[in-house]
Formats: structure tokens, C-alpha cells, sequence
């Protein structure tokens, strides 16, 4: 059975795609969980029509990302902290912190899309990947010094 996905389904699809699937699954899982309608009729025209709209958002999307991307990538974060006996940090530089700090600048990013996999505990100089949109991670550079 043909089904338009209404919602995206793990190991199935995104929202929007058409997809062949059992009929059994189509009955018993996703229609009834409004997941997928039945691709026929007025919902199958109602998919073609949608498809170049799709593309021009998933489109400017991009164009939105890569100018993210390339904002980020240029950005330097000076992050102040104070300092204890041999460098040591009061304290940490998470990814909340950095998303903050990008936000300061008007760069609005998730932190969750900071990838830090261990928040920064010593001075210096770091690279930490954003993640943008799908392939695109750009490195905005974070600075650690000692504040005053």
C-alpha cells in the first residue's frame, strides 16, 4: 500500500515522503496514529502539488544555514573566567555558556547543536564544532583567559 507520511517515522521516513509499505502496517499503525494518510485520490495530488514547495523551504533553509555557517566560522568567543592555583578554572565553560555568548552576538544557536563533548576546565584556545544544518558544522573559535 502506498502511504503519504504525515509526521516522521523511525526506520520508515520524513514527513512529506511517500513511501510502499505494508498493507497491515498502513491499517493497524500508521494511519490509525495519524502518521500517514493513504496515497489516493485527492491526498496523492495534494502530495505533487506540495513537492515544489517543499524544496524551495528545504532551499532557503540552506541558504539561512550557510550564512550561519559562515557568521560562526569568522566569530572569536573571549570568555573571562576566574582563575585559581595553575590555570585551573573556577568553574567550567559549557555548551549552554557558548550558545549564550554566540546569542550575545546575534548568532541564536541551540545548545544542543554545540558540540562539546566535556565542558573547557583550563585557559586556552579551542575549537568547537556547531552544528548548522545537515553536513554543515562550522568551528567558531572560544577563547579562555583569565578575567580582569
Amino acid at each position: 500500500m502506498k502511504v503519504i507520511l504525515t509526521s516522521d517515522v523511525a526506520e520508515l521516513g520524513k514527513s512529506g515522503e511517500m513511501k510502499t509499505v505494508a498493507d497491515g502496517y498502513a491499517r493497524n499503525f500508521l494511519i490509525p496514529k495519524k502518521l500517514a494518510v493513504p496515497a489516493a485520490g485527492g491526498a496523492y495530488r495534494a502530495w505533487q502539488h506540495d513537492i515544489a514547495s517543499r524544496e524551495e523551504k528545504r532551499r532557503r533553509e540552506r541558504e539561512e544555514a550557510e550564512i550561519y555557517a559562515q557568521r560562526i566560522s569568522s566569530t572569536t568567543l573571549t570568555m573571562g573566567v576566574k582563575v585559581g592555583e595553575g590555570g585551573k578554572l573556577y568553574g567550567s565553560i559549557t555548551a549552554k555558556d557558548i550558545a549564550d555568548a554566540l546569542g550575545r552576538r546575534g548568532i541564536v544557536v541551540d545548545r544542543h547543536k554545540v558540540d562539546l563533548p566535556e565542558p573547557l576546565k583550563a585557559l586556552g584556545t579551542y575549537k568547537v564544532a556547531v552544528k548548522v544544518y545537515a553536513g554543515m558544522t562550522p568551528e567558531v573559535t572560544v577563547v579562555v583567559e583569565p578575567k580582569g
